[in-house]
């Protein structure tokens, strides 16, 4: 196996085998069969949707996986994942967290269109590949997987100004044809006495058409060496920067890459968590944020107890979590986001409120696109935190 999937999938193994070790063994299993499903007419709007979706080129997006399982003996086992992908081609940057049963590890890549160097654990390697080897990398699917009619048991389908959703109820037999095609990266499919309890796939389009995310859970139930076990698998793609992602690769950078070693020539005994810092998920998400945008973003605290980043001489981010604050400034220039109540701001006199598209009166243009990206600035920082808006917000103020 490449040296990158068995660096990334180490983490895998080592999970797996924790399992084996306190209750004899994993978890996995087997295929069958479609079933009946949506309208034609939300076949046929869907099918534009999700076409479009999937010649998907240009975009950033953040990802989730977790494999909970709960043994009937009252053990459990918990595998997670999250990272971010950008993809700009032919460039590509990947980042990824995984926490195995406490076993943590982090990957940072850059693909230049042919050669894929990677940073696992501190250390160093590449591998020569094609783009969609680069994207498995990720261990979950990150373009959207065109749900087959036949194969939904009910679509739900709501519609708002914002967006559309639609919601796949699969009956257990093409739920559990989808999860070992397509979605399942440990080969749960080996295990004989696998039987699917539910499979829900959930895809979201925007306003304007375009994907905005997939969400998958996945349950199942097995025996393995007299012990039953329930997993549930979820997963999560979240889309942004739909055509507007640029990927830059510095000189600097391509200096160290060329002391990279070809992953054939990588000691594994270097391959260790030791130097990893623990950044575990908290109870709180403000609590997990605020660890993460130190150990993964390298911000600082000032005296004001602001979390700070400055990645120029000009240009910086900060987070005042008393005041629900988020700065991007630039030299004199200050544009805020307030996450807890979804507005930006510039200034005194320039807002706007992103719950309805609202704009103060007199707001220049190039102002009002700034404080949309400063938004996205914010997102972008949660995704690399493994956190969502919608986390960060509901945890605040309760």
């Amino acid at each position: 196996m490449p040296m990158q999937r068995t660096g990334l999938l180490l983490a895998a193994a080592l999970f797996l085998c924790g399992c084996a070790a306190e209750t004899g063994e994993p978890v996995p299993q087997k295929t069958e069969e479609p079933a009946p499903s949506a309208t034609a007419e939300n076949t046929t709007e869907y099918d534009a949707l999700i076409a479009d979706a999937a010649a998907l080129t240009n975009y950033t997006a953040g990802v989730k996986l977790r494999y909970d399982m709960a043994y009937e003996n009252g053990s459990r086992s918990v595998y997670d994942l999250d990272g971010v992908i950008e993809e700009d081609p032919p460039k590509i940057h990947l980042v990824q967290h995984i926490n195995a049963d406490g076993i943590q590890s982090d990957t940072e890549g850059w693909y230049d269109g042919s050669r894929l160097y990677m940073t696992y654990n501190t250390v160093d390697y590449y591998e020569d590949m094609s783009a969609d080897s680069v994207r498995q990398v990720m261990l979950l699917p990150v373009k959207p997987l065109k749900v087959p009619e036949e194969m939904a048991e009910s679509v739900e389908k709501t519609e708002t100004d914002q967006e559309t959703v639609y919601v796949f109820h699969l009956k257990s037999d093409p739920a559990k044809q989808l999860f070992d095609t397509h979605y399942d990266i440990y080969g749960l499919n080996q295990y004989e006495n696998c039987v699917m309890k539910s499979g829900t796939i959930t895809q979201t389009f925007d306003s304007s058409g375009k994907i905005a995310g997939e969400e998958t859970e996945f349950v199942c139930s097995l025996s393995s060496k007299g012990i039953g076990v329930e997993i549930t698998v979820t997963s999560s793609v979240r889309y942004m920067k739909i055509n507007e992602t640029v990927i830059e690769i510095t000189d600097k950078q391509k200096e160290d890459f060329a002391a990279y070693v070809n992953y054939r020539d990588i000691d594994t005994s270097l391959i260790t968590d030791a130097d990893v810092t623990s950044d575990y998920e908290e109870a709180d998400p403000i609590e997990t944020l605020k660890k993460r945008l130190i150990h993964r973003l390298n911000y600082s605290v000032n005296e004001k107890g602001v979390y700070q980043s400055e990645f120029n001489d000009t240009e910086s981010y900060a987070f005042d979590f008393e005041n629900s604050i988020f700065t991007y400034s630039n030299r004199t220039s200050h544009y805020v986001y307030n996450w807890r109540g979804d507005q930006g701001g510039f200034g005194d006199t320039c807002t706007i409120d992103f719950n309805n598209g609202a704009v103060t009166e007199g707001c220049d243009e190039s102002v009002v696109q700034k404080m949309k990206e400063v938004r996205n600035y914010f997102l972008m920082e949660l995704y690399y935190c493994g956190l969502s808006l919608d986390q960060i917000r509901g945890n605040e103020g309760e």
